[in-house]
């Protein structure tokens, strides 16, 4: 598994365009969410101080659902990385070179993952400081109390990224590839589920992982759905990525690549 991560790493650390996307989606997560706290919203009677929000347990919550934002951002990344596969035949290369389908998709997935840990250690290490410095009152239990939102953060990241994988795989060139990963996430989706009743638009692929972080300020308008991420949608977003994979195994083993 190593020797996959390792032959993946070494083609995109090399790749400007990857530092390019890793800067941007850092320079994003910390711009957006180092200036929110400075915001402070009029309402009845009172001002609801947006602080409130970064100081511990609740730092996870609002954090992770910021970055949840900038998720698209690393799977345009991943669409690239995966056309370029296929613009440059390394897909085919590699199998003349010995690789089999499986551990082409396997050196794939694991990038998958190794993103995703890496964008998750991030978020954790930002709020875990922030939250330090924001913190009147720190305690073991405080600290850690909502940080199922991180382990919500990850698999809502690897179920992006998976998805791109497939969209990549499908379509082969970058640009169809981003312009359908775009479309359907915030397009076609949005208006596939707009006639549908809640329990069956609640569970398509992308209204289920957004979901899997809900918007922390609906607590603020008593709309809030409970603070434990690790319900059914968390169930279903490992489903969906499991279903992005074997989708990407099918299209990789079924045509001529």
């Amino acid at each position: 598994m190593m020797r996959l991560l390792n032959t993946e790493l070494r083609k995109i650390l090399s790749y400007p365009t990857f530092w390019v996307f890793v800067i941007l989606y850092t320079l994003l997560v910390l711009a957006i969410f180092c200036s929110i706290p400075a915001i402070r919203l009029p309402g009845p009677g009172m001002m609801f101080n947006l602080k409130s929000y970064y100081t511990f347990p609740d730092i996870w919550h609002t954090l992770t659902y910021l970055a949840g934002w900038f998720n698209l951002l690393l799977g345009v990344l991943v669409v690239i990385l995966i056309t370029n596969e296929f613009t440059f035949r390394t897909v085919r290369q590699n199998i003349i070179d010995g690789w089999t389908v499986n551990e082409f998709l396997s050196a794939k997935v694991l990038l998958m993952v190794f993103m995703s840990v890496c964008s998750t250690a991030f978020v954790f290490l930002l709020g875990l400081v922030y939250g330090l410095f924001a913190s009147a009152s720190i305690s073991f239990t405080a600290i850690f109390n909502e940080s199922s939102f991180v382990l919500a953060y990850f698999v809502q990241s690897l179920a992006y990224l998976c998805f791109a994988l497939f969209m990549g795989t499908l379509f082969k060139k970058a640009g169809m590839g981003i312009i359908f990963f775009l479309l359907y996430s915030k397009i076609v989706e949005p208006l596939m589920s707009w006639p549908l009743p809640d329990y069956i638009s609640d569970y398509l692929p992308f209204h289920t992982i957004s979901k899997l972080i809900s918007n922390p300020a609906l607590q603020l308008a008593g709309m809030g759905e409970g603070n434990s991420p690790l319900g059914i949608h968390f169930i279903f977003a490992i489903l969906y990525s499991s279903i992005f994979i074997f989708a990407t195994y099918l299209l990789l083993t079924k045509r001529d690549n």
